[in-house]
C-alpha cells in the first residue's frame, strides 16, 4: 500500500512522522537515514554494537568506549552540581 503525507520541517530540523507511517514500520525506536540523489529515505533502524559504530566512524572501539565513559562522567558531575 502506498500512502503519502506532507510533513513540515521545523526550525530545529525536526520532522513529525504520522502515526500511520510509524505503525506500518512496527514502531521502531530509531530510523536509519539515507539520502540518495536528493531523496531522503527512512528505514526502521536498530541500535548497533559499539564495534560497528566505531568502525563506521573510523575510530578504534576503545576510543569510543573512553569517549562514552567521559560523557557519562560529565553528565553525573552536572547532575550532582548545585544549581
Amino acid at each position: 500500500m502506498r500512502r503519502t503525507h506532507l510533513a513540515k520541517l521545523t526550525s530545529k530540523n525536526q520532522l513529525t512522522l504520522p502515526d500511520w507511517a510509524v505503525e506500518q514500520t512496527d514502531y521502531p525506536t530509531h530510523y536509519e537515514i539515507v539520502v540518495c540523489d536528493g531523496v531522503l529515505m527512512l528505514f526502521p533502524g536498530r541500535i548497533v554494537s559499539l564495534e560497528l559504530q566505531a568502525q563506521t566512524a573510523g575510530i578504534e572501539p576503545e576510543v569510543l568506549r573512553m569517549a562514552r565513559k567521559l560523557v557519562a562522567e560529565g553528565k553525573k558531575a552536572r547532575e550532582k552540581a548545585p544549581s
